[in-house]
């Protein structure tokens, strides 16, 4: 170990100020809280030292190891590494062998494991909710995470490994939550047209509001978002901390809502393929297809997936989107690996 080397120097420079070991008749008497470095009795008698190397407990951690010598001559400690623990005291420690039976016992230290973090995640919102909590312990040692209070939230389910023991590698318990009013949560998208003017209010279940705009009957806006309230109201959001309710609006899937596409994507620059691709978006994400280009979504698809596209087509703007099967419209920029390759007209 470092320390045994850095021992062994300190012992070895003693050397250039202490003359041979010379034959006394009594070693001198030290402090026994101190090592001893002083000459001993020089002569043939065997001798033997046992090192123990022992936890806080004084359990063993391995077996004793025997130094044979005489005494007068000089102990060489063994290397020792013991994975995960580190030395901390030395007890017995002498430079000669001075007696025929003596032992040194190494006191090692568990080493600390890495952290385990523990984070609460508002699941609707997408956005923790308090501060991240770090485990800390020896390793080896057992842990148990649970899940942390959050005011006005209640816990849904967890993802990471509540108990184990700490090890090398850190980990991470991850925590998601609802807002405690909130019964259920739709992250669909679609189209809300307003029926009755209505006001936008911050956050579902709000009775007053800072926004002095008004929604005008007729106007149609994407939503990102429905709730279900505790007393049953249901709420769409059109934009961050912007809601209005559902007694207010009318949802619509109807084409004629949408600009409608442009003849030429229906003549000019529609083609018919049978080619294969992969989705190139974020990894672990999924990117949108839509019903048509520029129009609703339809469903989604994820990054890495092989898909078949049927038609490909142009818009005036030269932007390329690709029919995949069964799954809607795609724009070229988020495929690559095209099978057969790609052409331009």
């Amino acid at each position: 170990m470092h320390f045994f080397d850095r021992l062994k120097g300190m012992l070895q420079a003693l050397d250039s100020n202490t003359e041979t070991p010379k034959t006394v008749n009594q070693a001198p008497v030290l402090d026994p809280g101190e090592p001893d470095m002083t000459t001993p009795v020089v002569n043939q008698t065997p001798a033997l030292v046992l090192v123990h190397h022992v936890d806080q407990a004084g359990q063993e951690l391995q077996a004793p190891e025997m130094i044979a010598g005489t005494i007068g001559d000089e102990i060489h400690l063994p290397d020792v590494n013991l994975s995960g623990y580190h030395l901390m005291d030395i007890q017995g420690l002498t430079r000669w062998f001075t007696t025929e039976r003596a032992r040194i016992v190494l006191t090692y230290e568990r080493e600390a494991g890495q952290p385990i973090w523990v984070y609460a995640y508002d699941i609707d919102q997408r956005q923790l909710i308090g501060l991240p909590v770090m485990h800390r312990g020896r390793l080896g040692d057992p842990y148990q995470v649970t899940a942390p209070t959050v005011a006005g939230f209640k816990l849904l389910r967890s993802v990471g490994d509540l108990t184990g023991e700490y090890t090398t590698t850190s980990k991470t318990v991850l925590f998601f939550y609802r807002n405690a009013n909130w019964r259920q949560t739709d992250l669909s998208t679609g189209y809300v047209q307003i029926k009755t003017a209505t006001k936008v209010y911050p956050y579902p279940g709000a009775t007053t509001t800072n926004y002095w705009l008004t929604l005008p009957v007729g106007a149609i806006y994407k939503t990102f978002m429905r709730v279900q309230l505790n007393d049953e109201s249901t709420w769409y959001t059109i934009g961050e901390d912007q809601w209005i309710a559902e007694k207010h609006v009318q949802l619509t899937n109807s084409n004629q809502l949408l600009p409608p596409t442009p003849a030429a994507y229906e003549t000019r620059h529609k083609k018919q393929v049978h080619q294969t691709g992969i989705v190139s978006f974020v990894p672990g994400k999924q990117v949108h297809t839509y019903l048509e280009p520029y129009g609703r979504y339809l469903t989604t698809v994820t990054h890495g997936d092989t898909v078949n596209l049927t038609e490909r087509l142009v818009d005036d703007n030269r932007v390329v989107w690709y029919r995949i099967q069964d799954r809607g419209y795609l724009p070229g920029r988020y495929l690559t690996h095209l099978d057969p390759p790609d052409y331009w007209d």
